[in-house]
């Protein structure tokens, strides 16, 4: 099987959040290309239930040996309480589209960027921003 690249996983966030009727899709995916996948759900399930959180709350669902290989692909830079959350996880790589700042224009959102959520861990996540971003932000516009 030939590995997806960073821009189809991507792509299928995108499609997720479309999917979902909201700017916030994300998927976590496994060393074999297995994935689990969710959206955001606030207006029905909370405050909380932001996209990313869904997704861990599935990760039972996914087979993996170590969490530090599992990627998670996600249509917008984690917030505080869903990076945080990623850390506790133990996620590997965090790839995501729109940053805070992008995402900041469209609603309120708290400044504080992942890269800082990491710096202040014990845990290192490696991030990589900017992935489809354009086609991330238009989610916020429609």
């Amino acid at each position: 099987m030939i590995a997806k690249d960073h821009t189809d996983w991507m792509n299928k966030a995108i499609d997720l959040a479309k999917k979902g009727s909201t700017a916030f899709g994300a998927l976590i995916v496994n060393e074999d290309q297995t994935y689990i996948q969710a959206f955001n759900t606030t207006k029905k399930d909370g405050p909380t239930a932001h996209a990313e959180i869904n997704a861990i709350q599935k990760l039972k669902q996914l087979n993996y040996n170590d969490a530090r290989k599992l990627r998670l692909y996600t249509t917008v830079e984690p917030c505080p309480m869903c990076m945080s959350a990623i850390v506790w996880a133990g996620i590997g790589l965090v790839v995501f589209g729109a940053s805070i700042a992008d995402a900041a224009k469209y609603g309120h959102q708290i400044h504080i960027t992942s890269k800082e959520i990491v710096e202040k861990s014990w845990y290192s996540v490696s991030l990589i921003g900017g992935i489809q971003k354009e086609k991330c932000i238009e989610l916020f516009e429609k």
